[in-house]
C-alpha cells in the first residue's frame, strides 16, 4: 500500500518524529512495545509480593535503631509518629514466617519514655500539678477555719490530706535527682534557699502584719510576745511536733483561735525527708562507684516507712499526734525517691498510668491503704506530672508554694470578717484562692527567686560546677 503523501509545509522531522502516531492516522494497528529481558541477576533475586514488602520493612528506618531514636524525639515533642502498616491476613499455603514478615505487630501502651526522660526538662507539668495539690489544701482548710462543718472524705482521706500527699510525692522525686547531680553543699544551700526565705518572710509578715490586722478586725488583743513565740516556733520548725503557740487572741471569734499558720507543720518533716534521702545518697556516692548502692538505701528507707505505717495500722491506728500522722507522708516521699533512683529503667505511660489508679483505689479499699498505696501513688502522680499539656503553668513562676504558706493566714483574716457567714464555702475558699495568688506571685517573684540568685551568686570555689542536666548519669546506672 503506498504510503500517503506527505501534507504540504510540514517538515521532514515532523512527519518522521512520530511514527506512531503516523500509523494511528492512517488507521493501522499500533504494535504493542517489546519488553526487555530482565537481566539475570534481578531475575534471581525476584521474591513474592509479601516477601518483598517484608525485606522492604526491614530495610527502613521504622525497623532500626536510628528510627527507634527517632520517634522517641518525635515523641517527646508532641508529634505524631509513623503509623505501622495494618496486619494481612494469612494467605493459603504461605508459611508462617512469610507472615511474621509481612505482618506488623500491634502497638501496647506500655510508654515509650523513660520516667528520667519524661520528667527532664521543662516539658512536664510538675509545676502545674503543686500549684494544684496547694489550691486543694486551701479548699479543703475551707470547712474547718470557716465553721462549715465536718469535710467530705474519700476512705477517711480528705482533699487537703490528698494534696499534702502529693506534694511528698512530688518533692521525694525531686529531691532525690538534685542530690544525685549535686555536691553537699549545692544539695543543701538549694534547700535552704528553697524552704527559708519564703518562710521567714511569711512567719514575719504573719506575726507583726496579719495578726495585728486580725485583732482589729475581731477586736481581740494582740501579743507582741505571743508574736515572738510564733516566729521563734515558726522559723525552728517546731511546728511540725508541737502546737503553733498562739499571738494574744488576735482570732478572737473565729472557728479556730490559735493557729495562724497550720500548714507550716509538714515543713519540719518535709526537711527531715530532706536530710534522710540527702545522707542515703551521698554516702551512696561516696562509698559506690557511681552511687549504685543508691536504690538500696533508698529502698531501705521506704521499706523502714512502710513498716512504721503498717505497724501503726495493726496496733489501733494513728494517733491524734503529729508524729504519728505524718508517717504516710514519710512512706510517700520515700516511695518517689526510690522512683528517682531507678528512673531510667521505669517507663511511664497510659496503662502503666492507669493501672497504678486502680491499685491505690483497690488498696484504700481494702483499709490498709496507708501501708500498700505510697509507692503506686507516687508512680500515678508523677505519671500525671510527665504530661506536656500542662507545662506553661508555673514555668516561669512557680507560686505554688508562696500559696501553700499564705493560704492559712488568708483565710484566717476572712473568717476574722465574717465572710463565712455569708457566703457558701466553695466561694469562701476561691475568694481565699483569689486573694492568695497575687500574693504567692510577689512571693515569688521578690523573696524566692532573689534567694536563687543569690546562690548562683556565691564564689565559685564554694560550688562545683555541675554537668549539663541531659548529662547526668542515673544513679544506680553502669555506662555501657
Amino acid at each position: 500500500m503506498p504510503h500517503p503523501p506527505k501534507p504540504a509545509g510540514s517538515p521532514r522531522s515532523t512527519w518522521r518524529s512520530n511514527p506512531r502516531r503516523n500509523r494511528h492516522e492512517r488507521g493501522a494497528p499500533s504494535r504493542p512495545r517489546p519488553q526487555r529481558p530482565k537481566p539475570r541477576r534481578q531475575q534471581r533475586t525476584a521474591l513474592p509480593a509479601d516477601r518483598q514488602r517484608g525485606f522492604r520493612m526491614l530495610r527502613t528506618r521504622h525497623h532500626s535503631e536510628a528510627g527507634r531514636k527517632h520517634r522517641e524525639a518525635r515523641a517527646r515533642r508532641g508529634a505524631p509518629g509513623r503509623q505501622a502498616p495494618p496486619p494481612e491476613a494469612k494467605a493459603p499455603g504461605r508459611g508462617r514466617r512469610r507472615l511474621r514478615m509481612s505482618a506488623a505487630r500491634p502497638a501496647i501502651p506500655l510508654g515509650t519514655r523513660t520516667l528520667g526522660e519524661a520528667l527532664t526538662g521543662s516539658g512536664n507539668s510538675l509545676n502545674a500539678l503543686r500549684l494544684a495539690f496547694a489550691a486543694c489544701v486551701i479548699i479543703s482548710h475551707a470547712w474547718w477555719l470557716g465553721g462549715y462543718g465536718p469535710e467530705p472524705a474519700l476512705f477517711g482521706i480528705k482533699l487537703g490530706t490528698a494534696g499534702v500527699m502529693g506534694f511528698f510525692a512530688i518533692s521525694g522525686y525531686l529531691i532525690t535527682v538534685s542530690a544525685g547531680h549535686s555536691t553537699a553543699f549545692e544539695y543543701a544551700t538549694a534547700r535552704f534557699s528553697r524552704i527559708y526565705p519564703g518562710l521567714v518572710v511569711s512567719a514575719v509578715l504573719v506575726a507583726f502584719v496579719a495578726a495585728p490586722l486580725g485583732a482589729l478586725i475581731s477586736r481581740g488583743r494582740y501579743s507582741l510576745s505571743g508574736a515572738v513565740a510564733f516566729l521563734e516556733s515558726a522559723l525552728g520548725l517546731l511546728i511540725g511536733t508541737a502546737d503553733t503557740p498562739p499571738i494574744g487572741t488576735s482570732l478572737l471569734g473565729n472557728n479556730d483561735r490559735l493557729d495562724w499558720n497550720g500548714p507550716l507543720w509538714t515543713l519540719t518533716w518535709e526537711v527531715l525527708c530532706y536530710v534522710l534521702v540527702g545522707l542515703a545518697v551521698f554516702l551512696a556516692k561516696r562509698f559506690s562507684p557511681g552511687g549504685r548502692s543508691a536504690p538500696l538505701v533508698v529502698l531501705w528507707l521506704f521499706a523502714a516507712a512502710s513498716g512504721a505505717v503498717a505497724g501503726k495500722i495493726l496496733g489501733g491506728g494513728f494517733g491524734p499526734n503529729r508524729l504519728e500522722f505524718v508517717l504516710p507522708f514519710v512512706a510517700i516521699f520515700m516511695a518517689s525517691s526510690l522512683l528517682a533512683t531507678i528512673r531510667h529503667r521505669v517507663r511511664v505511660g497510659p496503662l502503666p498510668g492507669f493501672a497504678a489508679i486502680v491499685a491505690v483505689w483497690a488498696a484504700y479499699s481494702t483499709g490498709y491503704g496507708t501501708a500498700l498505696a505510697p509507692l503506686p501513688f507516687a508512680y500515678a502522680v508523677l505519671s500525671i506530672g510527665s504530661l506536656p499539656q500542662a507545662s506553661r503553668i508555673g514555668s516561669r513562676h512557680d507560686i505554688s508554694y508562696g500559696v501553700y504558706i499564705y493560704g492559712w493566714p488568708v483565710q484566717q483574716l476572712l473568717a476574722a470578717a465574717r465572710i463565712p457567714l455569708q457566703v457558701p464555702v466553695l466561694v469562701y475558699a476561691a475568694l481565699a484562692l483569689v486573694l492568695v495568688a497575687p500574693i504567692g506571685f510577689l512571693s515569688c517573684l521578690l523573696v524566692e527567686k532573689p534567694a536563687q540568685r543569690v546562690l548562683r551568686a556565691l564564689p565559685a570555689r564554694c560550688r562545683k560546677a555541675a554537668p549539663e542536666p541531659s548529662r547526668y548519669e542515673p544513679l544506680g546506672h553502669k555506662r555501657p
